[in-house]
């Protein structure tokens, strides 16, 4: 595995063939979509649990004594069916829980895709950072053995060893990363091009938690307090004397009688049972942990939405911290493109301060693109599109 780390050649891919590939190949992906999977055939399940069940029997019957008369009259062959008809109360609450599960790993998968979107976008605007900075850095490299810095020889030299060994982590960490999401151990990928366009500068300051923004994040705290509630029912419910439902049957074929059938020969059963416990009568104890449970599922659902819309609050004013810094850094790099001196200590000054600034006006523009994507990940409007 070293040895192709060191040795794989670059394989450029572009956005849309890598998100493709990671929609198919990405393992968090995939085990969401396993989930999911299952989670929709608990209902059939729970409905096929209905479906009588058969049984075949041979039966051998002979004297001991008369082992040497040994015939195929001694053989009886029987096909049984058996009929559970199960509590109507306990199973439209299977069916229900089977409902929820389905419905919060449709959810949740969703939101596994959304933030491996942003993941992979996020990947690229990385590859096109790394390709700025190290296009920047070689320039820097040229410029010193040229002698065309002002600053100290030694300092700029250690400043672009250490940009260097910075950029080559970087490199190495990024490569994981993107490998990780397309599902390729010891694959080198250049990102190459664009993703699709992505800004929220003319929207970030009315966006609202809402109808059009976060309803997915609802519709999970949603599920998890049904799911609460749902459980603490059973457990209501089990104080009551559970009840049970059969029918019997003759055999649907012997060998040793006719096979008959009429209404006289089937019997429906039922019957309820209680078990008491001692400790815990009523099944006090037992709701009142379920309502316990409950409760504490809503407050800590409440903390958490408090939470995201503090996160939101944060995160726009982040946004309009970023966009003033934005146009501070604009202002001066178009201000050193047109310097006031020909004096060659002041250009090589300049062009020193211009280089810096183009690499924080980088890193800003990078940090507003994440806080981008955080938005998106919430954006409904953008995933109905």
């Amino acid at each position: 595995m070293l040895d192709r780390v060191e040795t794989a050649p670059l394989r450029p891919i572009p956005w849309q063939k890598a998100h493709q590939r990671m929609l198919q190949e990405n393992l968090a992906l995939r085990q969401s979509h396993k989930m999911l999977v299952d989670a929709q055939k608990l209902t059939r399940r729970q409905w096929l649990s209905l479906v009588p069940r058969t049984a075949g029997f041979l039966n051998i019957t002979q004297n001991l004594g008369n082992a040497k008369s040994f015939g195929g009259e001694s053989l009886a062959t029987n096909l049984v069916a058996s009929f559970n008809i199960p509590n109507p109360f306990e199973f439209y609450a299977m069916l229900y829980g089977a409902a929820l599960q389905a419905q919060d790993a449709q959810w949740s998968n969703q939101l596994d895709a959304r933030r491996a979107y942003a993941e992979l976008y996020s990947a690229f605007m990385e590859a096109a950072t790394l390709r700025k900075e190290e296009a920047s850095l070689e320039r820097q490299r040229q410029a010193l053995m040229a002698g065309d810095i002002s600053a100290d020889f030694p300092k700029a030299l250690t400043g672009v060893i250490n940009e260097a060994s910075s950029l080559k982590n970087r490199r190495l960490s990024h490569r994981s990363n993107v490998n990780r999401l397309l599902n390729t151990p010891g694959g080198n990928w250049d990102l190459v091009g664009a993703p699709p366009s992505l800004s929220y500068r003319t929207r970030y300051r009315t966006i609202k938690i809402g109808r059009d923004f976060g309803m997915l994040a609802l519709n999970l705290y949603v599920i998890q307090i049904e799911s609460a509630i749902l459980e603490t029912e059973r457990v209501k419910f089990q104080r009551w004397p559970s009840l049970s439902f059969g029918l019997s049957n003759p055999p649907l074929y012997s060998s040793n009688q006719s096979n008959r059938f009429s209404g006289e020969n089937f019997v429906l059963f039922a019957g309820a049972y209680k078990s008491l416990e001692i400790n815990d009568l009523g099944n006090r104890e037992s709701i009142r942990d379920a309502e316990y449970r409950l409760r504490v599922t809503r407050e800590q659902l409440q903390m958490s939405m408090e939470r995201e819309a503090t996160r939101l609050l944060q995160i726009r004013d982040a946004y309009d911290q970023l966009l003033k810094e934005e146009r501070h850094l604009e202002v001066a790099i178009k201000q050193l493109d047109h310097p006031a001196t020909s004096e060659t200590k002041a250009v090589l000054a300049d062009l020193e301060l211009l280089s810096q600034l183009e690499m924080q006006l980088l890193q800003v523009k990078r940090q507003i693109k994440q806080l981008d994507l955080q938005y998106l990940i919430w954006d409904e409007l953008f995933w109905k599109s």
